[in-house]
């Protein structure tokens, strides 16, 4: 198995940055999302963290994903988690993380949902 993981920064919706994550979310990579997360975070703007390409979810990779949305929200932004992938829903569904970590089908309802 691979433990590649490759990020791509864009702008989305409504000027929103976009974080696009191809790959696994493992102990090998998830610090390599935090690290990919923290410019944003530290300039207290929403990012739309799309995970439509990840193809492995370890325990650590939500682990960051709960600290990401907690260290955007205790700096009155937000993660938003756009597109996931089977992979990713059926993790946080299994887990029943939908009260902390809000999935949105696409980009553009994620970036509606931070208009709202």
């Amino acid at each position: 198995m691979s433990e590649h993981v490759s990020f791509e920064v864009a702008q989305g919706p409504g000027g929103m940055d976009v974080l696009r994550v191809v790959g696994r979310l493992d102990a090998r990579t998830s610090p390599l999302l935090i690290e990919q997360c923290v410019p944003v975070r530290d300039r207290g703007r929403h990012l739309i963290l799309n995970l439509g390409g990840v193809t492995f979810l370890s325990s650590s990779g939500i682990g960051s994903l709960l600290a990401l949305t907690e260290e955007f929200r205790e700096r009155g932004a937000s993660l938003r988690l756009a597109e996931p992938s089977p992979t990713v829903r059926e993790a946080v569904e299994l887990l029943n993380l939908q009260e902390f970590l809000a999935l949105y089908d696409t980009e553009a309802d994620a970036a509606r949902e931070q208009a709202a």
